[in-house]
C-alpha cells in the first residue's frame, strides 16, 4: 500500500490539474490524483474505524491517512449545474451520490484544502462576494438583483447584465453558456424578465480588466487589453489568441484588500477580477478555482 501526502479531486479534462501534477512530478512529491468522471472505475472503501481511504486503481492500490495527507487540491465544482441536460437515472445516482462522497472528505480535516468545500459554498455566490468585498473596502459596481428592475433604470444609459448563477444550458443537443452583457436601459425597460432574477450593474466605462491570481498571500496580476486597447463589456467573449496579458504590480493597498477578502472567504487560491477606472480599483467577482484552463494520469506513489 502506498500512503499519498498530497490528495488531487479533479477531472481527466481539467488543464489546470494537469500543470499542478507535472509540477508536483517535477519536485518528486507523493501524490495520487483521482477523477471524478473515472471513479466508477476505480474501486473506493472509507473505514471510519481507523478512519483511512483506500483506492485502487488497476494493478495499483493507496491508502490516505490523516497523518500522512498534507493538502488536498479541489478542483470539483461543489453544485452540479447541468439542468436542462438529460440524465439516465443511473447518471443521476451517480453525479449526486459522488458528489456527496467528495464533500464528506472533509473528515480529513487536518490537511490544507485548496479550497475547503465549506468555503467555496459561500464564495460561489455572487451576491456574498460582493458583500464580503464591500466590507473589505473595495468599490463595487452599483448593483441590483431581482426579476424586476429598479426605479433608477435610465433609457440612454449602458449597463451589464449578468446571470445570478453559472448559466449552462442544453437545448437539442447544443450546450449553452452567457457571458456578461452590455444592453441599454431603453432594451431593459422593454425586456421581460419575470420569470428569473438577474443581476443588474452600471456600466464601467473605459475600463482596465485585471485578472489577480491569490496564492495564500502571494498576488500576481495581469492587466487584460485587446490590440493595446481597454475592452469593452466581458473580456471573456474574445478569442484567447487576440487578448494581451501583462504583468502589473498593484499597489499595496489593493493587495491588502484582496488578502483581507480571501481571508473572510476562507480561500487559500483564487482568481480575482477587478475592473480600474482612473486609478480606482474596483471588484468585480472572484473564482474559487482561479484561471480556468484540462487530465494527466496519476503518477504511482513512491
Amino acid at each position: 500500500m502506498n500512503d499519498p501526502n498530497y490528495l488531487i479531486i479533479s477531472s481527466t479534462t481539467d488543464y489546470s490539474t494537469d500543470l499542478i501534477c507535472c509540477e508536483l512530478e517535477k519536485r518528486d512529491q507523493n501524490y495520487l490524483r483521482i477523477n471524478r468522471d473515472r471513479f466508477s472505475e476505480y474501486q473506493i472503501l472509507y473505514m471510519l474505524q481507523n478512519d483511512s481511504l483506500s483506492i485502487k486503481m488497476g494493478d495499483y492500490a493507496f491508502t490516505i491517512t490523516p497523518n500522512r495527507l498534507k493538502s488536498v487540491y479541489f478542483r470539483a465544482p461543489v453544485f452540479l449545474r447541468n439542468m436542462g441536460k438529460p440524465y439516465t437515472l443511473q447518471e443521476q445516482l451517480y453525479k449526486s451520490q459522488w458528489s456527496s462522497f467528495i464533500r464528506n472528505l472533509i473528515l480529513f480535516d487536518n490537511a490544507t484544502w485548496v479550497n475547503h468545500p465549506v468555503s467555496i459554498y459561500g464564495a460561489e455566490n455572487k451576491l456574498y462576494q460582493l458583500k464580503i468585498a464591500q466590507q473589505c473596502c473595495f468599490p463595487v459596481p452599483e448593483t441590483y438583483v431581482g426579476n424586476t428592475l429598479p426605479k433608477s433604470i435610465q433609457p440612454e444609459q449602458t449597463y451589464i447584465v449578468k446571470s445570478l448563477d453559472t448559466a449552462l444550458f442544453y437545448d437539442n443537443g447544443q450546450e449553452m453558456f452567457t457571458y456578461s452583457t452590455m444592453i441599454s436601459g431603453r432594451e431593459l425597460l422593454n425586456a421581460e424578465i419575470r420569470s428569473a432574477p438577474i443581476i443588474i450593474q452600471e456600466y464601467l466605462w473605459d475600463k482596465t480588466d485585471i485578472r489577480a491570481t491569490v496564492i495564500d498571500d502571494t498576488v500576481f496580476a495581469v492587466s487584460i487589453t485587446k490590440s493595446g486597447r481597454n475592452i469593452e463589456g466581458d473580456w471573456r467573449k474574445n478569442e484567447k489568441e487576440s487578448l494581451k496579458y501583462s504583468p502589473i504590480d498593484l499597489p499595496v493597498s489593493v493587495q491588502e484588500q484582496i488578502k483581507e477578502l480571501m481571508n473572510k472567504l476562507g480561500l487559500h487560491f483564487g482568481g480575482i477580477d477587478l475592473a480600474m477606472v482612473n486609478d480606482t480599483y474596483y471588484f468585480i467577482e472572484i473564482n474559487y478555482g482561479g484561471m480556468g484552463l484540462v487530465g494527466i494520469h496519476h503518477k504511482t506513489p513512491h
